[in-house]
């Protein structure tokens, strides 16, 4: 993709981003409270890991590659308030650290896309649960 178009992904990124964390803290309640300029210290320093993934692999990625990454960001800045969030973290970081790898120049986004797509997949069909029982897949664990 060229450079413009990556800008509008990159945008559409933050706004869907935004929307996010908003639902979320109202979703928290009272100990997101204390929250206040957290959401920017998270755009800060993942807008720093976006600019790092871009100066490894140009403008061949969408954005949308660290949605889970900045979803474990906020989820970990609540929990510092005292939430009690580990099955969201839990939730997010198995593609934030795929995210990592891409923006650390390991894996290749096109790559980290299929990983994230079978993460996704697998977590749908445990119902979420980590400690669920999962039949006929490709992780063997019964």
């Amino acid at each position: 993709m060229d450079e413009l178009e990556f800008e509008d992904q990159l945008s559409a990124f933050w706004e869907a981003c935004d929307e996010w964390t908003q639902r979320r803290l109202q979703d928290a309640g009272d100990p997101a409270a204390g929250l206040e300029g957290v959401d920017g210290s998270v755009e800060e320093h993942l807008s720093g890991m976006i600019a790092q993934a871009v100066q490894t692999h140009g403008f061949s990625f969408s954005p949308s590659l660290f949605n889970d990454l900045h979803h474990l960001l906020l989820e970990l800045e609540l929990k510092d308030l005292g939430l009690d969030n580990g099955a969201e973290i839990h939730r997010y970081k198995d593609n934030a650290q795929v995210a990592l790898s891409v923006i650390d120049g390991t894996l290749a986004p096109d790559n980290a896309a299929l990983v994230m797509m079978l993460n996704r997949s697998h977590h749908e069909k445990k119902g979420g649960r980590d400690d669920a029982v999962c039949t006929d897949c490709i992780c063997g664990r019964k």
